[in-house]
């Protein structure tokens, strides 16, 4: 069964804490795609990253998030309202939509119901940005951190159930759109405490601690000790994270 994990006030506040705002590198890219720059839509908002990226591209954002915890943590900003709404069914009138974007979050959706509701509030030719961040586990100089990753993290703490993150051009012109894929990669720098907080926002973890395999505690305490060889002391490491962005742009 699908189910998305990041409902739970506790991992609201993980969340906001612990996730890196990467969002900005995706609106440069997306931005040269936008005809109108006067109403944006960011769905899966979580507690506002996303919807605060976004207002870099337009006028004014409407931010919508199916969790009530993760809006209660959502950032602040004179141009982002938010609002508590599935992504499959949002309160907004047809075609009035320039931009609407969804960060890390369609493997949780029905994708029929989400493609039908962004054909319906998009404007012909506006634009549905779709884009992720992966984190492979590669630190800059240390290639055991993957192999941790992948074996000792990725046992403990495995991935729950989700749609997958696939979405290619002959998906998007079936459901009406033009497609564009553009793949890039980012360093981002952590102490040992920041990759701690980083990963306890993941699914993974968060699941873990929801269906109550562990403590939010007991999880924070083994990844520390997990990573304590890779950063010892206040060592500052420089993670790879790969982004992959999905243009998709309703035809007339």
């Amino acid at each position: 069964m699908i189910r998305n994990p990041f409902q739970s006030a506790g991992g609201a506040v993980r969340y906001a804490a612990g996730r890196p705002y990467i969002h900005p590198l995706f609106m440069e890219r997306l931005q040269p795609w936008l005809d109108g720059h006067a109403l944006g839509a960011d769905v899966a908002c979580g507690t506002g990253l996303s919807g605060v990226a976004l207002a870099d591209l337009v006028d004014r954002v409407l931010a919508f998030d199916a969790s009530a915890a993760m809006l209660e943590r959502a950032a602040p900003h004179p141009r982002v309202i938010y609002a508590l709404a599935p992504a499959e069914v949002l309160p907004l009138p047809d075609a009035c939509l320039d931009v609407l974007t969804v960060a890390q979050g369609i493997h949780w959706f029905d994708r029929p119901r989400f493609y039908a509701e962004a054909r319906r509030t998009l404007k012909p030719g506006g634009v549905l940005g779709v884009y992720d961040m992966f984190f492979p586990g590669e630190l800059e100089g240390q290639p055991e951190v993957k192999t941790w990753m992948s074996g000792q993290y990725g046992e403990r703490y495995p991935s729950p159930p989700r749609w997958p993150y696939a979405l290619d051009e002959a998906q998007a012109t079936s459901e009406g759109f033009s497609f564009h894929q553009e793949r890039f990669s980012h360093l981002q720098t952590f102490s040992r405490a920041g990759m701690v907080a980083y990963l306890m926002t993941h699914s993974n973890t968060v699941a873990a601690s929801d269906e109550g395999r562990e403590t939010p505690q007991e999880i924070a305490s083994w990844l520390d000790v997990g990573l304590t060889p890779f950063l010892p002391g206040e060592v500052v490491g420089r993670f790879r994270f790969g982004g992959l962005l999905r243009v998709l742009k309703l035809l007339a």
